[in-house]
C-alpha cells in the first residue's frame, strides 16, 4: 500500500480541456499542490490541461505508472481496469459512481470491474469516491476544488465512506488547525475496505491518530483485533445506526445497519473512540492530541464566575471529583487578587485577574499539586487579549507535556478573534466548556479501559456436562428441526445454570404425577420450539394450585398443542415467583462475533430497557463492570436496607452462558429469561430459555 500513498507516476483518466471536467479538476488540485512525481492525464480527445499534453489511450502511458486515477462513465471503467493491468499497473482508485449504490444493473458493472482487476493483479480503491490525499508527496486527487490553505500537514489519517464526509473532516481539522497525513474516501468498498486501510495506519509512522466515518462494517471483528493490538487513538463516526436509516444507506453505498448497542459494546472493548457528530470527532482529535486524563481529580480555573459554574455542573455530569485545592494555593491567589469579593475555591474563578502570567502560574502550581487535568476557560475580547493569549497557549502546550496533563482550554471570544487563534495557536482550543469537558471525560474514560485491558483477567473454565449439550444439539441437528423448550432447558442446566425443576408428560396421569414431585403451585406449558414466545400464542398456564386446575389447564394445553401442530408433550415445572427477574442472553454478531447481555428480565425486559452488552468470553472483571453499569444494580446489592440478592450466583450464570456460546460455535443465540435471582446465599434459577442454532 506503500506505493498508493507514495507514488513516483500517476495517470488521470477521463481528462478533457473543459473546465468542469473531473478529471480536469483532479488535474488542476494535483497540480496546485505540487504532486512530486510525474502526472500523465488521459482522454479520448486530446489536447492540453495545466500545461500537460492529454494522451488519447491508457496504452499510450509509459511504463512504471503506480496509480491510475479513473474518473469516467461507469460502463467504461471494466475495460479501462482491464487497459491498466496491461500496463502493470497495480493501485486503481475509480472516483466514478453509479455501481452497486445506484441499482442491480450497477452491482453487477461492479461485480464486473472486480474480476476484471482480479485478473490484471490491481487494487481498487472506491469506486463512487473522493480518491485520496497524501500529504508527503503532496498528491491530492478529489474531483473537488481543494485549497491550499485548507489542507494542513499533520499526523490525523482519516478514511470516510462518504466523499462528501471527507471532504468536510478535513476542512474541519483545518480550520482548527489540526492538520492530516493522509485521507481516503472509501466509496462502495468493493475491494479495499477500512481494514486494509487501518492496517497500514497503524503502522504508519506519519499518522498518530486516525478517524474514521462508516455506515456499514462487514468486518468488524478484524477491526477489533487491530485496535487492540495499536496505541494510536482510533475514533470512529458511525452513521446508519437505526433501522430507518439502513435504506437510505444501502441506497447510498451499499451499507447494512449493524446493532447500535453491539457497536458500543464492541468499540468500548476494543477501546475505540465514538463519535456521534462531525464536531464530536474535531474534539476528540483535539484532545488525543494531549497526555490523557489518568484520574478524576479536576480543577476548573476560569475567567468568569458564570462560567465557572457552568463548568463544574458539567464535570458533576461527567463523575469527575472537584480538587481540593490547598490553601497555599488558595492563599496566592487571593492575595494577588484586587478587590477581596470572591471567595477561592474549585472553581477557580479569576475574574478579577488580568495577568497571563499568572494565568500560567496557577495553572502550574494546581498541576503540581496533584490534578489529574485542568479546564481553563479564556476570553479574548481586546486586540490586548489576543496578543496575549498566544504566549498563554504556547505555555499550557509546555506545561501539559512537561506534566503529562491535559489542560482543555475553552475560548470564548466573537468569531474573528476565534478564528484567527485557531489558525495560529499550535493548541487545541474548544468552543463550549460542555465540549471541553465531555472531551476530558473521554480521555479519562479512554485510559481507564486501557488500563483495565491490561491487567491479567483470566477467562474462567468452569465444568460442564458437554456430552449432554452436544447429544442434544446433535439430536435436533439431524431431525432438521429447532430446539424444543425441554432441550433448550437440559443444555443451559448441563452448563452448569440452575433451572426450575420440570417435567414432559404425554398425558394427564404423568402430569398429576410430575405436578406431585415438583410440588404445588405449578406451571404448564407446551413443549414448543424454544424459539417461540409462550405467552403470545398462549402456551403457558401459571398458578396450578390444584389436581383440579392442572386438569383443566393441561387439556386446553393439549388441544393448543394439537392444533398448532406441535406434538412434544406438555411440560409442568416448578413455579417461581420470589426473587428478582433478569434476563442473560447472547448472539453472534454477524460482523462483530459473539456478545453477552444482561438486563433486568420478565415481562418488563423492552420497557424498561435496563441492559448491558459486552463481546464475548466473559471474565469476572467484565461481569462486576456489567453489573455496575446496570441502572438498577443498588436493588440487586440491597441498597437502601433492601435484602441483597445472590449477585455471585448471577456472576457465576452469566460466566457460564458466555462459555456456552464460546464453546459451541452452532449456538447463534440464546434468552434466559427470565432467571430469578434470589436473595444472597439462595443461589439463582432460570424457567425460561430461548435457544436458536445454525442447524
Amino acid at each position: 500500500m506503500h506505493n498508493l500513498f507514495y507514488p513516483k507516476r500517476i495517470a488521470v483518466i477521463g481528462v478533457s480541456e473543459r473546465q468542469d471536467n473531473m478529471g480536469h479538476l483532479i488535474m488542476e488540485n494535483i497540480v496546485k499542490f505540487n504532486f512530486a512525481g510525474d502526472v500523465f492525464p488521459v482522454g479520448p480527445r486530446g489536447g492540453t490541461v495545466c500545461g500537460r499534453k492529454i494522451l488519447t489511450a491508457v496504452d499510450q502511458l509509459p511504463a512504471g505508472i503506480d496509480v491510475a486515477v479513473i474518473i469516467t462513465p461507469a460502463v467504461t471503467v471494466p475495460d479501462i481496469i482491464d487497459q491498466c493491468g496491461q500496463k502493470k499497473i497495480p493501485w486503481a482508485i475509480v472516483e466514478t459512481g453509479g455501481f452497486g449504490e445506484l441499482s442491480t444493473t450497477g452491482k453487477e458493472l461492479g461485480d464486473e470491474l472486480l474480476s476484471r482487476a482480479r485478473k490484471g493483479k490491481i487494487r481498487v480503491v472506491g469506486p463512487n469516491g473522493l480518491g485520496i490525499i497524501s500529504m508527503d508527496p503532496s498528491l491530492v486527487t478529489p474531483f473537488v476544488p481543494m485549497r491550499t490553505e485548507a489542507l494542513k500537514r499533520g499526523s490525523v489519517a482519516v478514511l470516510a465512506q462518504s466523499g462528501a464526509v471527507m471532504y468536510a473532516l478535513v476542512n474541519q481539522l483545518s480550520s482548527n488547525n489540526i492538520g492530516i497525513s493522509k485521507a481516503v474516501s472509501l466509496g462502495n468498498k468493493l475491494d479495499l475496505d477500512e481494514i486494509d486501510y487501518l492496517t497500514y495506519f497503524i503502522d504508519d509512522d506519519k499518522t498518530q491518530i486516525i478517524v474514521l466515518y462508516l455506515e456499514g462494517i462487514k468486518r468488524g471483528h478484524q477491526l477489533l483485533e487491530l485496535a487492540k493490538r495499536t496505541t494510536k487513538p482510533i475514533i470512529i463516526h458511525k452513521a446508519n445506526r437505526y433501522p430507518l436509516t439502513s435504506r437510505i444507506a444501502m441506497f447510498h453505498t451499499q451499507a447494512l445497519a449493524t446493532d447500535d448497542g453491539v457497536v458500543d459494546a464492541a468499540f468500548n472493548e476494543a477501546g475505540i473512540i465514538r463519535a456521534h457528530t462531525y464536531r464530536e470527532v474535531v474534539d476528540w482529535v483535539k484532545i488525543m492530541t494531549l497526555p490523557p486524563m489518568r484520574g478524576n481529580n479536576l480543577v476548573i480555573i476560569s475567567r468568569s464566575g458564570g462560567v465557572a459554574i457552568t463548568a463544574a455542573d458539567f464535570a458533576v455530569e461527567s463523575s469527575f471529583t472537584l480538587f481540593s485545592l490547598s490553601e497555599t494555593v488558595l492563599s496566592k491567589v487571593q492575595e494577588k487578587s484586587g478587590p477581596k469579593v470572591i471567595k477561592r475555591t474549585n472553581p477557580l474563578d479569576l475574574g478579577d485577574f488580568f495577568n497571563f502570567d499568572f494565568f500560567a502560574e496557577v495553572t502550574e502550581d494546581v498541576l503540581k499539586e496533584g490534578a489529574d487535568g485542568v479546564f481553563f476557560q479564556h476570553g479574548a475580547a481586546t486586540d490586548e487579549e489576543v496578543a496575549g493569549t498566544m504566549p498563554l497557549g504556547e505555555t499550557f502546550h509546555r506545561l501539559s507535556n512537561e506534566y503529562q496533563k491535559p489542560i482543555a482550554l475553552c475560548l470564548l471570544s466573537d468569531d474573528r478573534n476565534t478564528a484567527h487563534i485557531k489558525q495560529t495557536l499550535e493548541f487545541p482550543l474548544f468552543a463550549d466548556p460542555h465540549d471541553a469537558i465531555r472531551a476530558l471525560a473521554m480521555s479519562r474514560d479512554r485510559y481507564q479501559r486501557i488500563q483495565e485491558r491490561e491487567v491479567d483477567d483470566v477467562i474462567p473454565q468452569l465444568p460442564f456436562d458437554r456430552h449432554t449439550i452436544q447429544e442434544t444439539l446433535h439430536r435436533a441437528r439431524q431431525e432438521k428441526r429447532p430446539l424444543f423448550l425441554a432441550e433448550a432447558l437440559e443444555i443451559v442446566q448441563a452448563a452448569g445454570i440452575p433451572c426450575a425443576r420440570w417435567g414432559v408428560c404425554r398425558d394427564l396421569k404423568e402430569a398429576l404425577a410430575c405436578a406431585n414431585d415438583v410440588g404445588y403451585p405449578t406451571v404448564l406449558k407446551i413443549n414448543c420450539p424454544s424459539v417461540l414466545h409462550k405467552t403470545d400464542i398462549g402456551a403457558v398456564a401459571y398458578d396450578i394450585h390444584d389436581q383440579h386446575s392442572l386438569k383443566e389447564a393441561f387439556e386446553k394445553l393439549k388441544q393448543q398443542a394439537q392444533a398448532r401442530g406441535f406434538d412434544n408433550g406438555i411440560m409442568v415445572q416448578e413455579l417461581i415467583s420470589h426473587g428478582v427477574e433478569m434476563i442473560l442472553g447472547g448472539r453472534v454478531d454477524e460482523s462483530f462475533g459473539p456478545v453477552g447481555m444482561l438486563g433486568f428480565g420478565g415481562s418488563y425486559t423492552e420497557i424498561f430497557g435496563d441492559t448491558v452488552l459486552r463481546m464475548l468470553p466473559l471474565t469476572e472483571k467484565k461481569v462486576e463492570a456489567i453489573l455496575h453499569e446496570l441502572r438498577g444494580y443498588p436493588l440487586l446489592i440491597g441498597d437502601r436496607g433492601l435484602t441483597p440478592f445472590d449477585i455471585e450466583q448471577l456472576t457465576e450464570a452469566l460466566l457460564r452462558l458466555s462459555q456456552l456460546m464460546i464453546t459451541f460455535e452452532e449456538i447463534r443465540g440464546i434468552d434466559v429469561n427470565p432467571l430469578f435471582v434470589l436473595r444472597q446465599g439462595e443461589g439463582a434459577v432460570a424457567v425460561d430459555v430461548r435457544l436458536i442454532t445454525s442447524s
